[in-house]
């Protein structure tokens, strides 16, 4: 693949929307610059200022007067003009090679002439402690401050352009399941009809993916595809999330199935038609995630089930902050206030009370508009989807 075929698809426009809120947002906290150490959530926060990702533990200063610097690991071996040539927003003077990332933070920002002012950063759950040690014995009159919300309700509202590639990497996610089905026959193996959908998010440039299926019925988890041979009367949960090479990704999660659900089946899927419409009327701008989070889990319960992994953000990558979670006792739990023109992913595992099986899973894209909650992935919408076999 050319470097120019793995330039993301979005313009100069949209760089200058995101510099002008990020610097508008650190403005009004005091902050002088934010720190973004690139290798959190796949390299996300520093992709979103710079359209290169950030996986190899590069590291941004984003000043707010000033230009962005952005420091390379010197054993990557990659050259400031080969990150330009992948679409990089720096400029390649801009860029620095470095032996030793926060030694050469700490010297940018005092030449910066900002060694002594308040300093974000994204994020000290990330930074590791010996490179935060160093940073602040060469700028100690620098206070950082974490800066991960901050950057995020930067990050998290979507424009325009950003919608457009999402809608693509959605029909991208809607060819993988349309493939999957038309191979799920009996006596194939979970590797192969997976592998024919894995084939599709290939062909589309897909640079991460994680891919869950569930066609056991005594498991109350999805696992990885494997030698299982698919059967009748086995239903099938089918899970693709992906990340395209360009940025942005999808998940849709449906169940498929040879007969229609009877007993506690036929029941959990009354359950997911009344998620799906409860989470088209609550999710809005200003809900707590954790109220969220704890609608989802009190409508499980009504049912008479309980479930987990609740869902989270989707944006540059299909798995974002924030993650959607009832409370501080959760793994993921994060503060958070739903924003107009978030993606969520909602896609709680359920089963029988005691972690036991029955299972179902449904997941779906969802769009907080501003008056309004849009269901985005809305292909093959059975509860369950039958297999024409």
């Amino acid at each position: 693949m050319s470097e120019q075929a793995t330039k993301p698809e979005l313009s100069l426009k949209e760089k200058n929307r995101r510099w002008s809120l990020l610097r508008e947002k650190l403005k009004g906290a005091g902050l002088s610059a934010l720190i973004v150490y690139g290798g959190t959530q796949l390299g996300v926060p520093l992709h979103y200022l710079t359209r290169v990702w950030g996986s190899k533990m590069n590291m941004l200063i984003f000043p707010v007067d000033g230009e962005p610097i952005l420091l390379i690991p010197s054993n990557t071996g990659l050259t400031g003009q080969q990150v330009v040539n992948q679409g990089c927003w720096i400029p390649v003077e801009n860029i620095y090679s470095s032996a030793n990332l926060a030694a050469d933070a700490a010297k940018h920002i005092t030449n910066l002439k900002l060694q002594k002012s308040q300093v974000g950063i994204d994020s000290f759950r990330f930074w590791p402690v010996f490179e935060y040690q160093t940073f602040a014995e060469m700028c100690p009159g620098v206070q950082l401050v974490e800066s991960h919300r901050l950057f995020g309700e930067v990050r998290g509202p979507k424009s325009d352009e950003e919608l457009a590639v999402m809608e693509k990497a959605i029909r991208i996610s809607d060819l993988a399941h349309y493939t999957f089905l038309a191979n799920l026959k009996p006596g194939v193996t979970e590797e192969e009809v997976a592998n024919k959908a894995n084939e599709i998010l290939t062909a589309h440039d897909v640079i991460d993916r994680i891919i869950l299926i569930h066609s056991r019925p005594e498991m109350a988890y999805p696992y990885r595809p494997g030698p299982t041979v698919i059967n009748k009367p086995n239903p099938v949960t089918f899970s693709p999330e992906f990340t395209r090479n360009l940025g942005y990704g999808a998940q849709m999660i449906r169940a498929y199935w040879w007969d229609e659900p009877e007993g506690v089946y036929k029941k959990m899927f009354e359950l997911w038609a009344e998620m799906r419409q409860m989470v088209v009327q609550e999710f809005r701008p200003g809900v707590e995630i954790t109220d969220a989070g704890k609608m989802i889990e009190d409508l499980v319960d009504e049912w008479g089930f309980e479930c987990d992994k609740l869902g989270h953000a989707v944006g540059l990558s299909y798995g974002d902050a924030p993650y959607i979670t009832a409370g501080p006792h959760e793994r993921d739990y994060m503060e958070w206030t739903i924003l107009t023109n978030e993606v969520y992913e909602v896609h709680p595992m359920v089963r029988a009370k005691g972690g036991k099986a029955p299972f179902t899973m449904i997941g779906d894209m969802y769009l907080i508009g501003k008056d309004s909650t849009k269901w985005m992935t809305t292909a093959l919408p059975g509860l369950p989807e039958m297999i024409p076999y």
